[in-house]
């Protein structure tokens, strides 16, 4: 049975921040940010520090604007700045 990959969703709260909620298996985070950029950043580091990951932009109404899948195949040699 495959396991599927972890979803990081990156979409504004109605109080004009910034939400990335991560989704997987046996995991299930939120991490609040001030920016758009900021959780960005966020979602595409945690997508390349594990196997295999999704990251999907959400509009206000919760509609899937952009998505990436991100497959690395060793994240323990992914360099962080």
């Amino acid at each position: 049975m495959a396991r599927s990959a972890p979803v990081l969703s990156v979409s504004p709260t109605k109080d004009g921040v910034w939400q990335v909620n991560e989704r997987g298996p046996s995991r299930m985070a939120v991490a609040y940010f001030p920016s758009k950029w900021g959780a960005m950043r966020h979602a595409v580091r945690v997508a390349k520090a594990k196997r295999r990951c999704r990251v999907a932009v959400l509009e206000d109404d919760g509609a899937v604007r952009l998505s990436r899948d991100y497959d690395n195949p060793d994240p323990s040699k992914v360099e962080t700045p």
